[in-house]
């Protein structure tokens, strides 16, 4: 079984004004009953239009990153990424949400996702927060550094992903992950407040 981790890199927010600037995916694949993680890959996809700082701020990209001759992120080009030999059999991202905005089920072929995010939340609820960086350094998780940074830039950021996957494969298998991927995620403190039962919603694997 192979899953690919994905994070994008974008010119803004909503696909409608922006556009994919970096792909990143990271691979793990089962071997032997353990989850392997491959290399880390990206490919840098020249915008249309300059960036704002707002954006550069955020991934520090600038109009020399860009070669001439890199092509643009069209439909096409972003799913040869996705779905390049040998096809994952599940997508994954920190938050699907976002990337999910930009890759529709037409450029996935209608992929299953993986949210890292919503799993996160879900079996670690202790954590002081969820982000990819502070889950990170809260799981303790052993990287190589060359290849986590920088951060905010599609490949580092796949590789740290893929990190919080593999630690959240240890504890269930994909089909759970799924499931918990697809659950409605009940903040603690809403939670509370309503009078919900907390423990109950909690439980995870009854």
């Amino acid at each position: 079984m192979r899953l690919r981790v994905i994070d994008l890199e974008t010119s803004g927010n909503h696909p409608l004004s922006s556009e994919v600037i970096e792909f990143g995916s990271v691979d793990l694949i089962l071997i032997d009953g353990e989850w392997q993680i491959e290399p880390p890959r990206t490919q840098l996809f020249r915008p249309s239009a300059p960036l704002t700082p707002e954006t550069q701020a955020v991934h520090h990209l600038m109009e020399e990153d860009f070669a001439a001759d890199l092509p643009h992120a069209t439909p096409d080009a972003l799913a040869t990424l996705v779905q390049r030999a040998p096809c994952p059999d599940m997508l994954a991202a920190h938050h699907i949400a976002f990337e999910r905005h930009f890759l529709t089920d037409s450029i996935t072929g209608g992929l299953p996702w993986l949210c890292t995010l919503r799993i996160g939340q879900k079996l670690w609820p202790d954590a002081p927060r969820h982000t990819n960086q502070i889950l990170r350094y809260w799981l303790k998780l052993d990287l190589d550094r060359e290849h986590a940074a920088p951060a905010h830039r599609a490949g580092p950021d796949a590789y740290v992903t893929a990190h919080i996957l593999q630690r959240q494969l240890a504890l269930a298998p994909p089909e759970e992950l799924f499931r918990l991927t697809q659950a409605r995620h009940v903040r603690r403190g809403a939670a509370l407040r309503s009078g919900k039962d907390l423990n109950r919603q909690e439980q995870l694997f009854p």
